[in-house]
């Protein structure tokens, strides 16, 4: 399994582009970012993208994705799937013809460049190689984590945005999990303002560990504030015991 880091960062900055990981060139999880890091025959390859939420910076990627890919080749077609509540809120707050075309019905409602699928915390999602279950997460509006498990056996835990969190910890039982992508947004001294979000720090992080029925082999951090970055980054330092690596945009890992 290849991933892809098309963007990490709990914000935008020079060089720091919001959440997308892309994996094995169809899938992404979440899509912050796409046009910026994919020329138009990456973009053409895509087939999936698994929203984590429906905040902006997890999605914004995905408007200009399909104005290209209509442009392009109108025959190309991406399936956005997510909870029911995420779905609703894209459909009616985004792709509402109001603040950008419902691509639903474009070029036409038979064969439209995007669909939707609703999915289950309960039945995984299986696309080829791959297995990829929806767990619910906590995070200021309805959220999801997922973990993608290849053939091979070897799975990637993505936990999205969440602050103090307990079922997706429990989804690892029986998964070879060999690496994880967890955020963390705020440093030790924004600890307040980082659970009346929904989201963590190296602290809550630690914490967070050692509620896990094992520890990945990576631990792969995501979604820093990036005026926060340093800070933050010394302070995950101190946590004993774990390999934790902040994401770079352009990079990539194998997850086997």
């Amino acid at each position: 399994m290849q991933v892809s880091i098309l963007g990490s960062a709990g914000s935008e900055a020079p060089g720091l582009n919001p959440p997308a990981f892309l994996i094995d060139d169809f899938l992404l999880l979440d899509a912050g970012t796409v046009g910026l890091t994919l020329d138009e025959i990456a973009q053409c390859r895509l087939t999936h993208v698994f929203l984590t939420h429906a905040h902006f910076d997890h999605l914004k990627g995905i408007p200009f994705l399909l104005d290209n890919l209509n442009t392009m080749n109108p025959s190309c077609q991406i399936l956005v799937l997510s909870g029911k509540e995420v779905i609703s809120d894209i459909r009616k707050h985004i792709f509402n013809n109001r603040i950008w075309p419902d691509f639903t019905a474009i070029p036409n409602a038979q064969n439209p460049v995007m669909r939707y699928q609703v999915i289950s915390t309960r039945k995984p999602v299986v696309i080829g190689d791959y297995r990829i279950l929806a767990t619910r997460v906590n995070h200021s509006v309805p959220a999801y984590g997922y973990l993608v498990e290849h053939a091979s056996g070897a799975s990637l835990l993505y936990t999205g945005d969440t602050g103090p969190t307990e079922a997706i910890w429990k989804k690892m039982r029986g998964h070879n999990v060999k690496a994880l992508i967890v955020e963390v947004s705020f440093p030790n001294e924004l600890s307040s303002r980082a659970m009346a979000t929904g989201h963590l720090c190296p602290s809550l992080l630690e914490a967070e560990i050692r509620k896990m029925p094992s520890t990945p082999g990576k631990i792969y951090i995501s979604h820093v504030k990036p005026p926060f970055r340093p800070q933050i980054e010394a302070e995950l330092a101190r946590i004993p015991g774990v390999c934790l690596e902040l994401l770079e945009e352009g990079k990539s890992f194998r997850v086997q």
